[in-house]
């Protein structure tokens, strides 16, 4: 093994994100059945829909490139590409906490 602790933190961070696609599916599921078809026509909407939709593609690539850069000893670079895919967990996470919070007490 050339870094066990790269290796910790690309095993364990891309088995967090992928945890997360569960969350990215029910994500997919509500935008796609509760907003009406009216708010597709503006311009922000499909936007997001496609951003949200891009999840398991951006997913697939950051671990392949991490895990390269892990091969060919860059392993800066491997954390930096192996972060990419929180710029969709974050979100998600925040909303399921809100969603937790205010859903339940209503």
């Amino acid at each position: 093994m050339k870094n066990k602790t790269a290796c910790l933190v690309l095993s364990i961070s891309q088995s967090i994100y992928a945890i997360f696609l569960l969350a990215w599916a029910i994500s997919v599921f509500f935008t796609i059945v509760l907003v009406p078809e009216d708010e597709y026509d503006t311009e922000a909407a499909p936007g997001v829909f496609y951003t949200i939709l891009s999840y398991p593609l951006v997913l697939l690539a950051s671990a392949l490139g991490s895990w390269y850069c892990y091969h060919k000893l860059k392993f800066k670079t491997s954390y930096a590409l192996n972060a990419i895919p929180l710029l969709w967990v974050i979100p998600m996470a925040l909303f399921m906490i809100l969603l937790w919070k205010f859903g339940l007490s209503s």
